[in-house]
């Protein structure tokens, strides 16, 4: 009996200890170290499986291991998870006076029919979209419209100017300057270089980590950082003082990357929000799970209000919505 307790304390313990040491590597190494850059974009629900059988043993065997159990769980729900905690006190005392959405429509997985549909439904001023196939379907005539290969901006307001910034034959960000009815705004679609390929081909089903690609694996981060470094930098030579970044990054909040460089714009749902904000579908070999890549970025004279996940139009990305009141914008 005594042996039991001893085996399940080191467990309860354990579990404890390694939960923390996920969260140190994924906030030291995600996005610099190719197994933190693993642990950043992989499946985060799989921690909470020990609770399953630890929590029920304790309520049996021995209730004070439920303390711990406790703090392990919190950990895992709360940091490791990204629960995003935020009310927005603003939220009843301002009103909305720009909507922006952000679209991944998966090239060939959302018709033109189906988007014309959210565009009713949500009611954006502004959406960003990405991957849109070439020709793959046109946007109502009463929209301004804006394309860069696969990025489109779609405005109710006219579109005064535009820039592309290119990624080899791909595009990381498309900027157009709206003329709203408070002033112009600065209003940039991004969709950046994606991990996932260089971890599917780290992550092999027959030996766990295919360690012959973890050069190519250092190789993507690098490349990643890169990119984010070079859109930030175009970025900050637009005259325009208000701005909105909005796409596809990428980026969870807490990667090296996203902290380093993009933390310094207000995230409408980190700041608005209570929840976590999934809106990307991920599979990787026999693990299914969801993650908050995509985001919603504005300089300080956009104040979000609110911010929320929009319907499934088929994509395995989810679009993402903002308020924001701009009463203030400089003309």
């Amino acid at each position: 009996m005594r042996l039991i307790t001893n085996v399940f304390n080191l467990f309860i313990y354990g579990y404890l200890v390694a939960v923390i040491g996920v969260l140190a590597i994924i906030w030291f190494s995600g996005d610099r170290w190719w197994f933190g850059t693993i642990l950043l974009y992989g499946p985060r629900w799989i921690y909470a499986m020990p609770l399953l059988v630890f929590v029920p043993f304790a309520l049996l065997w021995r209730q004070q291991w439920l303390w711990p159990l406790a703090l392990t769980a919190l950990l895992i729900v709360w940091p490791l998870m990204g629960l995003n905690l935020h009310l927005n006190s603003q939220q009843a005392a301002e009103n909305p006076a720009l909507r922006v959405m952000t679209y991944n429509v998966e090239r060939w997985n959302v018709s033109g029919e189906e988007f014309s549909a959210l565009l009713d439904e949500i009611q954006p001023d502004i959406a960003a979209v990405q991957e849109l196939a070439p020709n793959r379907w046109d946007i109502p005539s009463h929209w301004y419209v804006k394309r860069a290969r696969t990025s489109v901006v779609v405005s109710r307001y006219p579109i005064i100017r535009s820039e592309i910034l290119m990624r080899g034959v791909g595009v990381s960000g498309l900027y157009c300057v709206i003329a709203t009815p408070n002033g112009p705004v600065g209003f940039v679609c991004v969709d950046m270089l994606t991990p996932r390929r260089a971890l599917k081909g780290i992550l092999n089903g027959s030996t766990i980590f295919n360690l012959s690609q973890i050069d190519k694996t250092q190789r993507m981060i690098t490349k990643r950082w890169q990119e984010s470094k070079q859109l930030s930098m175009w970025l900050k030579g637009f005259p325009e003082s208000e701005k909105i970044i909005a796409g596809d990054f990428n980026l969870v909040v807490d990667s090296g990357i996203y902290r380093s460089i993009w933390s310094e714009f207000q995230n409408s749902y980190s700041q608005t929000e209570v929840g976590y904000g999934h809106t990307k579908r991920t599979k990787i070999n026999v693990f299914n799970y969801t993650a908050r890549i995509d985001h919603i970025l504005s300089t300080p004279g956009l104040t979000p209000l609110r911010t929320w996940v929009g319907p499934d139009y088929g994509s395995d990305h989810l679009p993402l919505v903002a308020e924001f009141t701009y009463k203030n914008l400089k003309k």
